[in-house]
C-alpha cells in the first residue's frame, strides 16, 4: 500500500514542500514538474526561478549527505532514488550561460535570523498629544 509523503527541495535560503500520493510511481522527472508549478505560483518573484520553465533547467540531489549530494535521475521513481517522507532535496538551476550553480542551503540558524528580521516590527517612536503643542 502506497503512502504520502512529502519533501523539502531547499536551494540557497528557500524551500519548497512538495507532495506526493504515490513514491513508488511518482519519478524525478514528475517531482520537477511540480515544483516548476510552484515556482510559478510564488507570491516573491525571484528572477532565476521565473526563468525556469522546464524540468531540464532543475538539478535535484539527494541531500542525506550534504558533504557528498548524490544526483536524483529523472526516470527514477521517488522510492528507487532512495527518498524518505520528509525527506531534504537539494536543488540547483542552470545559468544563462548553461552552466548549473553550486549546491547550496543556507544553514537552518541563518534562515531562521532572516526570518526573525522580517517578523520584528520597527521600532516607532510615537507621542499622543491633545491640541496644540506648548513651547
Amino acid at each position: 500500500m502506497a503512502t504520502s509523503q512529502y519533501y523539502r527541495v531547499k536551494r540557497n535560503t528557500q524551500t519548497i514542500f512538495v507532495n506526493t500520493a504515490n513514491p513508488n510511481a511518482d519519478t524525478v522527472l514528475t517531482l520537477k514538474q511540480r515544483i516548476i508549478k510552484a515556482l510559478s505560483s510564488t507570491k516573491e518573484r525571484d528572477e532565476s526561478a521565473a526563468a525556469i520553465t522546464h524540468p531540464a533547467d532543475i538539478h535535484l540531489f539527494d541531500y542525506k549527505n550534504t558533504s557528498r549530494p548524490v544526483d536524483l535521475v529523472d526516470s527514477k521513481t521517488l522510492a528507487n532514488s532512495g527518498l524518505v517522507d520528509q525527506q531534504i532535496i537539494a536543488m540547483v538551476f542552470k545559468t544563462p550561460s548553461g552552466a548549473w550553480e553550486d549546491v547550496y542551503i543556507a544553514p537552518m540558524d541563518l534562515a531562521a535570523d532572516l526570518d526573525d528580521l522580517e517578523d520584528e516590527p520597527e521600532e516607532v517612536e510615537y507621542r499622543a498629544s491633545k491640541g496644540k503643542e506648548r513651547a
